[in-house]
């Protein structure tokens, strides 16, 4: 039962009858239009109606801003969904979990579109979990039925944690990486009951274990969320109406509680917020309710909660985040107008206060499905679906201690489902899928985006360089190609083109073009007979703007 499956709903047909829609949900999730995969997914408050999904948000990225930031590049994969990503927190390097029709991990350094690597991770119905240390020489992975661990050096695992081999079996989700890299907390998932383990980074065995059997089963035992606080002591873990607070290294749970007190059937498959050193917590629900709790001396007290009003139908909170020093709580929601229209909203509180929003920012189009809040707390990334048309942005920058308009924002041609940002704020990373989440259809997309955070209340950079007024990378037909594909480039303006290809590893495998070019369309192609068989990587650079494309040869 994977929340990103569920962000990915594409045709829902339930019956209409009032606010409260009890069971679980079964739907088709396409990804090219030519198979197709059933998710269950329990969701009370799932308006009914049928949605009909059309008019897919097309076009270009659009970058607006009042005082635009810069979009270092721009990653689009024709096949894979980005479906989740971290960056380190020098802000130096991303990985990326790919899903859906090309499954794998991917590394890069924030200054590049070509991945440093990537390690295939097959096909099937799971989700590739990551996570990255501080100075992203570690990152871990949770992908199917292995837990990894890479130096960032090296596409060959260094630690591999077979769950084949537990008489439990469960599905890897969800892991976290303490900023050192050298601690890891794992999960394995079932239905009825998970595990989560804690390891040292240079050993397979398990420093501790512990087995989740959630007294609510309603959703199930999977692990929809876990998150270390940022000074490593803590961490927050969650099934779908229950979450836990634990010792990192010592697995001791502290303290337990209901995602929804007053509804255990409304809960979340969202991750649940925690401070840096742990002594705030926070916890969503589908019901609407964000629930904000304080440490007690071995306890937790509850403070405030705030229920984001219910119209038609219950509206849900599905994203939180909680800064460093816990004093401001972000939270993300999906609100239903009418059972085939949306809308999204991103809300700071402060936690000294009595859950009042500080400021409300509205009109983000569809769910806000992922928050993150720079180590100091200053900057706020938020990653949404965005409208259905392409009327609204679906990355934006965010002053905390601001007036709630963003500073920054990106209107993609697709969905972001997850974002990631670094400890000074100054590098965002935001990953989904290339048309909109409602829509069928292939492909991902991913960005890296830098800000200046010591500038004014908006604190963005220029946005001369944005990449639509440069150029635009077109995918490369045919694609699986054999041997030879045609690459074609859209210039806006004149500039010098650079055109590299370079193998999965990094490495260049040859300079297309790297001349002077007229505004225009270009087209150029390339033979690939030869080389072996495997995905390969197109890079276009102009004027030190970069954009890239995944190509896949066949022979």
């Amino acid at each position: 039962m994977i929340k990103s499956v569920l962000l990915l709903f594409l045709s829902v047909s339930v019956s209409a009858a009032n606010q409260n829609y009890p069971g679980k949900f079964s739907f088709p999730v396409s990804g090219n239009g030519n198979t197709s995969v059933t998710q269950q997914v329990y969701a009370n408050e799932y308006p009914g109606g049928s949605l009909h999904l059309m008019n897919p948000k097309v076009g270009t990225p659009e970058i607006q801003a009042a005082d635009s930031g810069n979009v270092r590049w721009v990653y689009t994969d024709p096949a894979g969904i980005a479906e989740r990503c971290a960056v380190s927190g020098n802000g130096k390097y991303n990985v990326t979990g790919w899903m859906l029709n090309n499954h794998r991990i991917s590394f890069f350094r924030n200054n590049d579109p070509v991945p440093l690597w990537e390690y295939p991770t097959g096909q099937g119905n799971y989700t590739n979990y990551v996570a990255i240390s501080d100075t992203g020489g570690v990152i871990a992975a949770g992908s199917n039925k292995n837990i990894l661990l890479f130096s960032s050096t090296s596409s060959v695992p260094f630690f591999n944690f077979d769950l084949t081999q537990l008489p439990d079996t469960g599905l890897a989700t969800n892991v976290a990486i303490t900023k050192d890299g050298r601690f890891l907390i794992a999960s394995a998932s079932g239905t009825d009951s998970s595990t989560l383990f804690g390891f040292n980074s240079a050993s397979t065995t398990p420093v501790w274990s512990l087995k989740i059997r959630p007294t609510i089963t309603v959703g199930g035992a999977f692990i929809q969320g876990l998150r270390i606080s940022a000074n490593d002591s803590f961490a927050i873990a969650n099934t779908y109406a229950e979450f836990f607070v634990f010792s990192t290294f010592t697995g001791q749970v502290i303290y337990s509680g209901l995602i929804n007190p007053s509804s255990t059937s409304s809960g979340t498959q969202a991750t649940q917020g925690i401070s840096g050193d742990g002594s705030v917590i926070a916890t969503i629900n589908y019901s609407g309710i964000l629930r904000v709790y304080q440490r007690s001396g071995s306890s937790y007290s509850f403070l405030w909660q705030n229920q984001e009003p219910p119209g038609q139908f219950f509206n849900w909170y599905t994203s939180v985040d909680i800064t460093d020093n816990g004093e401001f709580v972000a939270a993300g929601t999906l609100n239903f107008i009418t059972s085939s229209s949306y809308d999204g909203k991103v809300k700071v509180f402060k936690k000294s206060g009595t859950g009042v929003p500080q400021w409300t920012y509205s009109g983000c189009g569809d769910e806000v499905a992922a928050l993150e809040f720079s180590g100091g707390g200053n900057i706020l990334a938020a990653a949404s679906w965005g409208d259905f048309n392409g009327l609204t942005d679906d990355l934006y920058i965010f002053r905390t201690s601001g007036n709630g308009i963003p500073g920054f924002t990106v209107n993609s041609p697709g969905s972001f489902f997850t974002c990631g940002i670094s400890g000074d704020g100054r590098i965002i990373v935001a990953g989904g899928k290339a048309v909109h989440a409602r829509q069928f259809g292939s492909g991902g997309l991913l960005y890296s985006v830098e800000v200046d955070t010591s500038g004014g209340p908006t604190s963005v950079m220029s946005g001369a360089n944005s990449i639509p007024a440069a150029f635009r990378l077109e995918q490369n037909y045919p694609n699986p190609f054999n041997p030879s594909t045609q690459i074609g480039v859209q210039m806006m303006r004149p500039g010098r083109l650079r055109i590299t290809i370079h193998d999965i590893g990094g490495r260049l495998v040859e300079v297309l073009s790297d001349n002077q070019t007229n505004a225009g369309f270009h087209s150029f192609r390339w033979n690939a007979a030869g080389l072996p068989s495997g995905p390969y990587v197109c890079r276009a650079v102009v004027d030190g703007i970069t954009e890239s494309r995944r190509m896949m040869l066949v022979k």
